[in-house]
């Protein structure tokens, strides 16, 4: 019997080192702030641009990580996000488009959580039991769009049913949150996927707790809620293969950019902290980035996100962070 005790404590301690030797401490890599403002919300990066929502003013706003410009794009509602040379926001009802190259705006009219790849826009229209339009997506039907910005074309991807949530777009493919009523009290949301060539529709999960669904490449990351916990998923659409990435309960916010996943984990206490964490799928390796922020989001090398000021004057004002993982 004690040697058998033994086995079991062994065999513990090496489960230990196998989850240490895949946790570490990011040891390279430079913090930096680069805006400091009131209210800021949503951040969004691309290249050396970074784009974030005020709620000060409404407005979507556009800082040049070379240039150290920053210009202001327009009122919005929601929170900007930007891909090549395009940023689309929404304003109250409509949809916008900018052209950060040119100036060149274009808007739908009645659309709302517009996301963006190339020339493909991705949206919501909803409306109510009697067919009129409303403007936001508590109402019973909503239908999820696709524009093409350079032939002007506009087609409806999804009947009208219940709730899209914010969609994700990467080259052909489209990835958002489907809403299903089991009964007068209970929905189910799963993630689903549309293929714009083929047209074909399919689930990405079908727990029906599932939520926050973002594409790059072939890898779909999502958040999956089981017994008042959340956590983070993926699956690799190329090799059919879904794996849990996270298994604290704590986890929410995902972003992925090539084989980087990055997602914010919430920890227990009574201060409510939070920190930022990175999955690399190709190595199976998970690194803690940074301590008490919100809203991450990835491209190449660096990490955006938005985390509380310095300012003893005025520590209520949040600031934009980049983290730059070779510098």
């Amino acid at each position: 019997m004690g040697i058998n005790v033994g086995n079991k404590i062994i065999h513990l301690a090496l489960v230990l080192i196998f989850l240490i030797s895949f946790t570490s401490i990011a040891n390279a890599g430079k913090e930096t702030m680069i805006m400091h403002s009131r209210l800021i919300t949503g951040v969004s990066i691309y290249g050396d641009i970074v784009t974030w929502a005020e709620n000060f003013g409404l407005s979507a706003n556009m800082y040049n990580l070379t240039t150290g410009n920053v210009t202001w794009l327009g009122h919005a509602g929601t929170c900007p996000s930007i891909q090549g040379d395009k940023v689309t926001w929404c304003d109250e009802e409509n949809v916008v488009v900018r052209n950060i190259s040119t100036g060149k705006e274009v808007k739908i009219i009645n659309a709302n959580t517009p996301a963006i790849y190339g020339d493909n826009l991705v949206y919501v229209r909803s409306k109510y039991a009697d067919g009129q339009p409303a403007y936001n997506q508590n109402a019973e039907y909503n239908s999820l769009y696709l524009y093409n910005i350079s032939t002007n074309e506009e087609t409806q991807l999804t009947p009208y049913e219940h709730a899209q949530f914010y969609s994700s777009i990467y080259e052909n493919k489209i990835v958002w949150g489907r809403a299903n009523q089991v009964n007068s009290g209970e929905w189910s949301t799963n993630i689903s996927i549309y293929d714009i060539p083929t047209k074909r529709v399919s689930d990405i999960s079908r727990t029906g707790t599932a939520a926050g669904g973002k594409i790059y490449g072939n890898i779909v990351a999502w958040v999956e809620q089981k017994n008042e916990s959340w956590d983070i998923y993926m699956r690799d659409i190329a090799k059919h293969e879904t794996h849990q990435v996270t298994f604290d309960g704590n986890s929410t916010s995902p972003d992925v950019y090539g084989d980087r996943i990055v997602w914010l984990r919430y920890r227990a206490g009574n201060n409510c902290s939070s920190g930022i964490y990175m999955y690399n799928v190709s190595t199976n390796e998970t690194t803690y980035i940074t301590y008490y922020i919100d809203s991450p989001t990835i491209y190449d090398d660096k990490i955006v996100y938005i985390g509380p000021s310095n300012d003893t004057e005025d520590p209520a004002d949040n600031c934009i962070y980049l983290y730059n993982l070779s510098a």
